[in-house]
């Protein structure tokens, strides 16, 4: 797209006929009152300008908050690093940051060793964030220059070689893209087979009067796009550019009482799913099913567990065991914590629910992805809590916050004690 098209938001994106492509129902929130793409980008260009003095300082110490309680520091750190951890890029990835304004989650990229490549429309925030970057060799010895290159442009207009990428991250600038179809259709194929991306930002709720007004405030202010989405249009797109395993979540972060502790996560949510659109979306593999996992209740979790060698050793009290795992049902078997029912390996004492039942003191996530019809050798370690008997002990799986699979049919696998 060049700057001098325009786009029509949600409701319609204008065809180059200029038909109205019109879908029923809300989808963003300037469905009835779309923006063109060149006011939208000239806007965004201008955006450091129209700020308060106090307002640029901020963009030069962000994510850092000195108000009481702090709230906008925990809120981006909590949020950035969640996003991070469930995207799982691999060590020393190249990734794709859109938006990325004063380059704060950027020096976070490259200090944590991953190749970035950073799209912002705004020469004077690029400015602010060559100059965090550049001083990472001063502030943390960096030997060789960060491993970043900055782009003055946005999504719609930017080209990249295709799989060029192991992750793409919107954090909190997908309701600024003006064209959502062809910017995801875009990622998909600047993303590497399997590679993800990541959102984060708030969902918008038709008729919650207090995020539209403060919407509307921002746009009178600076001009800016603010045209969050529903949470329903979100995936729908993300599914038509052909992304898959598009997961949602809520943040629960902190410290809790054991009180706090006895409640359902949804009471401590800091993010409640209804509200957000925080996620990740993965472009499928080469050549592989999509296949479901452990929470789809129409598909056969069940396996065949079988124990090569090892045991538990009286004098550490550990158990050390190589064995044989394969997936006989229909679902993939992950360790993810953002997966649900995520597979974690437990080593236990006693049929569970029931009275005297103990565990090891670590519950071991799957160490790899096992697809219906293959097998894996896992080598697994397990501390056995003190004083605890070594005899009646079996290794046994779990679908976090579903079932443990025992109760699925799968036998578990007897660990003897090593004498």
């Amino acid at each position: 797209m060049n700057s001098t098209q325009s786009v029509a938001l949600i409701a319609g994106v204008t065809g180059q006929d200029g038909a109205d492509t019109q879908q029923a129902g809300p989808q963003r929130f300037l469905s009835a009152n779309p923006m063109a793409y060149q006011s939208a980008i000239a806007a965004a260009q201008t955006y450091v300008t129209k700020l308060q003095p106090g307002d640029v300082m901020w963009l030069h110490s962000k994510p850092y908050d000195p108000n009481s309680g702090h709230p906008q520091y925990f809120r981006l750190m909590f949020d950035l690093l969640n996003i991070l951890q469930v995207m799982a890029v691999r060590p020393g990835g190249r990734v794709l940051e859109i938006g990325s304004g004063p380059g704060w989650v950027t020096e976070i990229l490259l200090m944590l060793g991953f190749r970035v490549d950073a799209l912002e429309p705004a020469a004077d925030l690029i400015v602010i964030a060559e100059e965090r970057c550049s001083s990472l060799a001063f502030h943390y010895r960096h030997a060789a220059p960060p491993n970043v290159r900055f782009h003055q442009a946005t999504l719609e207009e930017v080209t990249f070689e295709d799989e060029s990428f192991d992750g793409i991250l919107f954090f909190d600038v997908l309701h600024h893209v003006v064209d959502e179809r062809l910017a995801m259709g875009k990622c998909l194929r600047f993303l590497k087979p399997g590679g993800c991306v990541g959102v984060v930002e708030g969902a918008w709720q038709p008729g919650a009067r207090a995020m539209e007004q403060a919407l509307i405030a921002e746009m009178a202010s600076f001009g800016t796009l603010e045209n969050p989405f529903t949470q329903a249009y979100l995936d729908e797109v993300l599914e038509t550019a052909g992304f898959v395993e598009i997961r949602r979540y809520g943040g629960v972060n902190g410290f809790f009482t054991a009180a706090e502790l006895a409640q359902p996560a949804r009471n401590l949510a800091s993010s409640p799913l209804a509200s957000a659109n925080h996620l990740t979306a993965r472009r499928p593999d080469r050549g592989t099913h999509h296949w479901p996992d452990c929470a789809d209740p129409d598909a056969r979790t069940e396996l065949r567990l079988r124990l090569r060698h090892g045991g538990i050793d009286p004098a550490s009290q550990s158990a050390d065991v190589v064995v044989h795992l394969q997936n006989l049902g229909q679902t993939l078997l992950e360790g993810r914590m953002s997966v649900p029912g995520h597979v974690r390996l437990a080593l236990r004492r006693g049929a569970p629910g029931a009275p005297g039942c103990i565990e090891s003191l670590e519950r071991l996530p799957l160490p790899q992805v096992i697809r219906p019809g293959q097998s894996a050798i896992l080598t697994l370690a397990f501390t056995l809590p003190d004083g605890a008997p070594l005899d009646g002990w079996v290794l046994d799986l779990v679908a976090e916050g579903l079932f443990w699979f025992s109760a699925r049919g799968t036998v578990p696998c007897p660990v003897p004690c090593l004498t």
